[in-house]
């Protein structure tokens, strides 16, 4: 659920916004989110805040189109894509927003193999900057898209 000042000053546009990327960094594989290689996957919320993975814009229909852009482990991606996609429909009929909830993307920008997502856990329970740190949360691996996955 969203916090209460979410929810009364928010527009509908900057609460899908949150509301897909918390359900979208709930799925398990799903390590972070990030404004991707044009930085063009971000959301200005309120009081300046930025969310950094997700744009949601107006579609023609009068509902709002949102576009992920996340940080995965090593996972079939059509898959991983569906269950995003699942959660973050769920979540906005939960939130009152699925009326307004229309096209759902989800592209993956950077996969992690185990062993770079133990490494990274690791380095943020020691306090240390990730070595692929820049995503949210805190895990952005080495540049360059590996995968995409999109749909309706």
């Amino acid at each position: 659920m969203l916090p209460a000042s979410l929810q009364v000053s928010a527009s509908p546009r900057v609460r899908l916004a949150r509301v897909a990327l918390d359900a979208a960094l709930s799925v398990p594989d799903v390590l972070g989110a990030e404004a991707g290689s044009h930085g063009v996957r971000v959301t200005a919320g309120p009081a300046s805040a930025l969310l950094r993975g997700v744009s949601v814009t107006a579609q023609a229909d009068g509902g709002y189109a949102v576009d992920l852009c996340l940080v995965a482990r090593m996972a079939p991606l059509v898959a991983l894509g569906e269950e995003v996609r699942r959660r973050v429909q769920a979540s906005a009929r939960r939130d009152g927003l699925g009326d307004q909830l229309g096209t759902v993307n989800v592209e993956f920008a950077h996969l992690l193999t185990p062993e770079e997502a133990r490494r990274d856990s690791e380095d943020a329970r020691d306090g240390a900057a990730p070595a692929t740190a820049g995503a949210t949360p805190a895990v952005a691996p080495p540049a360059g898209p590996l995968g995409r996955e999109t749909g309706r």
